[in-house]
């Protein structure tokens, strides 16, 4: 799913920036343990490429990354219009899809958008997929940042088969996923209201 859905966001987002950055994305350490590590660092100009995932998987073989994008094409862009399009065309990925969102907010003075995208099985996989997004307006760019967690396959996109302590545990990192785009993913820059920027 990490391949083809980084390809549907390349698809909707094309091309590349090469002047300096005015502002920042900030993502604070994803909550542990273990600790998360950064496998993936690709930078070009704004643009921007990162993966991380927990410190005892391996990329290959990830149930869980954490990824933050940074498209500045897209500069402008209103972050729900983004995310219905990466939406709309994640059904190139999934057999059994369910969309959640999005929903739009304002922090520090941006335009913001949530949304979830519930895969029952990834095509070629044996896998299903959860994705959480965070998408961001900012004045050099359009950030983009994605939880996802391969869950097992179901027929019903979004029900996380299994025990009942596996789906207790999938309901606990969940919230812990949702909490942390709220609440630890944000964008600092001059002039931006943005009170956790103190804090960096």
């Amino acid at each position: 799913m990490r391949k083809v859905l980084l390809a549907v966001i390349a698809s909707v987002s094309m091309g590349c920036a090469t002047a300096a950055a005015a502002e920042a994305l900030v993502l604070r350490p994803y909550p542990g343990p273990p600790a998360w590590k950064l496998v993936t660092n690709k930078v070009a100009g704004l643009q921007f490429l990162r993966e991380l995932i927990p410190a005892d998987q391996r990329i290959e073989t990830y149930r869980d990354i954490l990824t933050a994008q940074s498209f500045p094409q897209n500069r402008g862009v209103d972050p729900s219009v983004y995310l219905r399009n990466v939406f709309a065309a994640a059904g190139q990925a999934c057999d059994g899809l369910r969309v959640n969102g999005p929903t739009a907010r304002r922090e520090g003075g941006r335009a913001v958008a949530y949304g979830q995208i519930y895969c029952g099985r990834q095509k070629g996989q044996a896998t299903g997929a959860i994705m959480m997004f965070k998408a961001i307006s900012g004045t050099d760019s359009l950030y983009v940042v994605q939880r996802e967690f391969r869950v097992p396959p179901s027929a019903t996109p979004g029900v996380v088969s299994g025990s009942a302590a596996a789906m207790a545990a999938h309901a606990k990192a969940a919230a812990a996923a949702d909490a942390y785009l709220l609440n630890s993913v944000y964008l600092c820059g001059a002039g931006m209201a943005e009170p956790r920027c103190a804090r960096r």
